[in-house]
């Protein structure tokens, strides 16, 4: 079989150096045509798109922004050098509220001490103003409005810190996207409540990014003195937008740029350098497309793809040149030696391909959307760079005019020849020795395996110094917390929200969210319907404190909402349904680890069971529980994504080798990286999240592809009837230097992730660039001394074929 498939690929490279304009012709049709679509090339930082639309959780959080909206998106944070109730202060505060209610786009509501509202009782009944409806003009004034606002539960770590001394602008943002909707309703003058809803999709990163310039331009106009923070998860997912293409364009610059210059170190001459980098980025270019055409979008852990394909192309297409030059050097014609290179390594770089691709197809049934599109795209992108570097490739080597490489040129890399073989010489005479070398330090490194924190802390994605991190802190100190989560109570019944035994177990479950603390987590804040109901129960008992509390009969509890409602103030709305069945407490949580989430939800759920009893039903919801599902939904991926990598390789490896024996035994070198590389984590302290949790599959598709090269060389020289050291010296004469530049290709362009503003990438670029470095020592010195170590096991001669 091998021998068939090595002429077939003999004859294709004869065929494509007969024809070679008509082959370039038609891949630069393709190119073009595919190229089209680059056009709906997008970005999506979303935190819903994390998810597939389907999952169940989303389905959940959807379902509650159907009835009250996307919550609070951003917060603004203000903290004057001086005091927060001075006249310069809150006329600064006024300004800058009415501005971003004004001039900022997709804004609902805006919720600060300009407009909170104040409930009151008065001669007249009940009055609910806003706050700073009376302009205090006195010092008098002003320490009696302090006064007033310090003594307002609903204040408290809402929009004024607990220490008094920062205050709080809540911007509440549009749920759903607005792009399109204008255009596609327009000239309808009868739309229905359910066709507009089934347009709809949500608010996209690219929208947000729009909420948070308008806030940082009112933000401009504010005076010196004032400490501002911008926090939230959608000010969070804006600052990803704004590092991520920066991040994205720099790597794949420094990528091109260390692919250059090892091909020129390699190669010597310009077509050598030329053509690979052109047939890859041709490649690259294509896949983004097809992405593009796909509707996928680049999102954090997809930005990683234009790097990773243009370094796995690069070890193909160099294969594929260095066979070229060895056939012009051995006295072939331009045409014949583009036959030759086709025959030679037109195999392994197939099979690379297709172990490569197999090993990234087991991300596809990823919980997490952006790493299933990885398993969807990454794939496409190594077998488009395949195909172009079997078809386009050969026949740019047929066309361009190649200058013979001397004996000179030849020579210049004798050096690192020599320190291949002498390696590999070394583990074939000494196999016990070596495998014991790899034995203790897979054992030392595997034990930092058990230390590896599974995480997905996305505040240590920046750097300490970022603003977004200063943010967070800031909040998280000061007002309890920079994220919330949504507990919907349902009574069954319409209006049974009215019923003063309900409302107690509402005020009970607050309580019990602001007393439960796991993992560091603590809920700060908890707003409900029943901070009206007290509110208003006390204005109407003559603003009386002690009468701060739920009535006793449900026929006052009607009556006194209904007060409410009739007053001028919405706010029932956003806290209960419109035929009070369901009631919302919202919970204000600090931002730490995602791990962190589930955990303290749980040690939340008893007290929620127990307080709320059998008759009343509730659910969790909003995009706190969607970031705690990441991590539970990327260690199922994790588990998956290996094992089911591990078994595609190590299929197409015994496929390959065409021994069931050798082929298992192959898969040593393979597994030894993923090994160390995980064990490095551990002992570094890098946690395994959404993005590193790729790694091992990664790792293993990386690997495996040297191993192929090394093992289809050496079966070639082993069974011409060479003893074992002698087929390793020459493999590694033949493809050693190879082997050697495109792992230094490899590791050095994903090394160039230490250059990114991200930390996370750093810390993948780390582990990825380690992995390859054994991988490769493991090819040069595992492997042979495997072979010569279980030389027995298999048979010399066409056994497996």
């Amino acid at each position: 079989m091998k021998d068939r498939i090595e002429a077939v690929l003999g004859a294709w490279g004869a065929w494509v150096a007969g024809h070679p304009w008509r082959v370039i012709f038609t891949v630069t049709l393709f190119t073009v045509a595919i190229g089209t679509q680059i056009q709906h090339f997008y970005l999506e930082t979303s935190n819903d798109k994390f998810f597939h639309e389907d999952d169940p959780v989303v389905l959940q959080n959807d379902a509650f922004k159907e009835i009250f909206g996307r919550g609070a998106g951003m917060a603004v944070v203000l903290h004057p050098e001086g005091e927060v109730f001075t006249s310069e202060f809150l006329a600064a505060l006024r300004d800058t509220h009415i501005a971003i209610e004004d001039e900022v786009p997709h804004v609902v509501e805006v919720t600060s001490l300009w407009n909170i509202r104040e409930t009151l009782g008065n001669d007249e009944g009940l009055e609910v103003r806003d706050f700073l409806e009376e302009w205090p003009e006195t010092p008098e004034a002003l320490a009696e409005l302090e006064a007033r606002a310090r003594a307002n539960a609903l204040y408290q770590n809402f929009v004024l810190s607990g220490d008094g001394r920062a205050t709080m602008i809540v911007v509440e943002t549009e749920a759903y996207s607005q792009i399109g909707q204008v255009d596609a309703l327009e000239g309808f003058d009868d739309v229905s409540d359910d066709a507009a809803k089934g347009e709809r999709r949500p608010i996209t990163g690219e929208e947000d990014a729009e909420i948070l310039e308008g806030i940082e331009a009112v933000l401009e106009r504010l005076p010196p003195g004032i400490e501002i923070h911008v926090a939230g998860m959608a000010s969070f997912s804006t600052m990803i937008s704004r590092t991520l293409p920066p991040d994205m364009a720099k790597a794949t610059l420094l990528a091109v740029l260390v692919a250059a210059i090892f091909l020129t170190l390699l190669f010597r001459n310009v077509v050598g350098l030329v053509l690979p980098l052109v047939t890859v980025l041709l490649s690259v270019f294509s896949t983004m497309a097809t992405m593009a055409a796909l509707g996928i979008p680049i999102m954090a852990p997809t930005q990683i793809i234009p790097s990773f394909l243009l370094a796995v192309g690069i070890g193909g297409a160099v294969h594929l040149v260095a066979i070229f030059y060895q056939g012009l050097r051995s006295g072939l014609a331009q045409g014949e030696a583009v036959a030759h290179a086709l025959a030679h390594s037109g195999l392994p770089i197939l099979m690379t391909s297709l172990t490569t691709a197999g090993g990234l197809l087991s991300f596809i049934p990823a919980a997490l959307a952006p790493i299933s599109h990885f398993g969807i795209v990454s794939p496409i992108g190594v077998l488009l760079a395949l195909g172009y570097v079997l078809i386009l490739l050969p026949a740019l080597l047929a066309v361009v005019r190649v200058r013979r490489i001397g004996k000179g040129a030849e020579g210049a890399n004798t050096a690192s020849q020599r320190l291949l073989v002498s390696a590999g010489r070394f583990s074939t005479a000494r196999p016990g020795l070596v495998l014991g070398i790899w034995v203790a330090i897979l054992v030392a490194a595997g034990a930092g395996i058990p230390r590896i924190h599974i995480g997905h802390n996305m505040i240590e994605w920046f750097p300490p110094e970022a603003d977004i991190v200063q943010a967070i802190d800031f909040t998280n100190e000061f007002f309890g917390g920079a994220v919330s989560y949504e507990v919907l109570v349902s009574t069954g019944e319409e209006n049974g929200l009215h019923e003063p035994e309900v409302l107690r177990r509402l005020e009970a479950l607050s309580d019990h969210l602001l007393e439960v603390e796991s993992s560091g987590l603590r809920a700060g804040k908890v707003v409900s319907i029943v901070d009206v109901v007290k509110e208003t129960h006390r204005a109407l008992n003559e603003n009386r404190p002690e009468a701060y509390a739920i009535p006793d009969a449900r026929e006052l509890v009607s009556q006194e909402l209904l007060l409410f409602e009739n007053s001028g103030s919405d706010d029932v709305e956003d806290l209960v349904t419109s035929d009070f069945e369901t009631a919302r407490l919202t919970a204000r949580v600090t931002f730490d680890d995602a791990s962190y989430i589930m955990p303290y939800l749980d040690a939340v759920a008893p007290g929620i069971e127990r307080i709320l009893g059998p008759d009343l039903s509730h659910e969790v919801t909003g995009e706190f529980r969607l970031v705690g599902n990441t991590i539970t939904a990327a260690l199922a991926t994790m588990l998956r994504s290996y094992s089911t990598a591990l078994v595609i390789i190590t299929i197409l490896m015994v496929m390959l080798i065409g021994r069931v024996r050798l082929g298992l035994l192959t898969m040593i070198p393979n597994l030894a990286p993923v090994v160390f590389t995980l064990g490095l984590m551990g002992w570094l302290g890098f946690a395994l999240d959404m993005l590193s949790l790729m790694t091992a599959s990664i790792v293993i598709g990386l690997a495996v592809d040297d191993t192929i090269h090394f093992m289809h060389n050496f079966r070639r020289e082993y069974e011409t009837g060479k003893e074992v050291s002698d087929a390793v010296d020459h493999t590694l004469k033949s493809t050693g230097q190879a082997l050697l530049f495109t792992s230094c290709v490899l590791a050095c362009s994903f090394l160039v992730y230490t250059q990114a503003y991200m930390v996370n990438l750093y810390t993948f670029g780390v582990s990825i660039s380690a992995a390859i470095v054994v991988a490769f020592l493991a090819d040069v010195t595992l492997a042979p001394a495997l072979v010569a170590a279980f030389e027995s096991r298999f048979a010399r001669e066409g056994e497996g074929d």
